[in-house]
């Protein structure tokens, strides 16, 4: 469920889901290619990865909600800050891959730029719905 939840999996080499992010292209989409004149060219573009596929989970992976002041542990696992001390005062191994922290939790900067990026996207979006402040949550019966 670590994977599905958190876009990112603890168990590795273990894990029962794929996690294969190549494009492939089916055999119609090859055909229509080889029939335009486009198959076999290829831009030196295609095989680029850029800095953001970098796999960082976009949520903890204690609490499972969206990161409240991230940090990071030596392993680069990602835990919000609350969690990682509060997991501290219990055993002072890593949550997720139970290795030894010895306390060192550095603030994700990269995660915090990551997720400040995308928070004015979030806040922006216009609803559909106007909002009525006194309006309650909908009863079900």
């Amino acid at each position: 469920m670590d994977y599905k939840e958190t876009g990112f999996c603890s168990f590795r080499d273990s894990c029962k889901f794929l996690q294969d992010r190549s494009d492939y292209k089916h055999g119609w989409q090859i055909e229509r290619e080889f029939d335009e004149g486009r198959y076999g060219v290829y831009e030196d573009e295609n095989y680029e990865v850029g800095s953001d596929e970098e796999e960082i989970p976009f949520k903890c992976f204690i609490c499972r909600p969206t990161f409240q002041n991230p940090v990071v542990t030596k392993g680069r696992h990602y835990v919000c800050e609350s969690c990682a001390l509060q997991h501290f005062y219990t055993t002072r191994r890593c949550y997720v891959c139970d290795q030894q922290t010895n306390g060192v939790f550095n603030p994700a900067k990269e995660l915090i730029a990551k997720l400040e990026k995308h928070r004015p996207a979030e806040e922006g979006g216009a609803s559909d719905f106007p909002e009525d402040p006194h309006e309650g949550p909908i009863p079900i019966n």
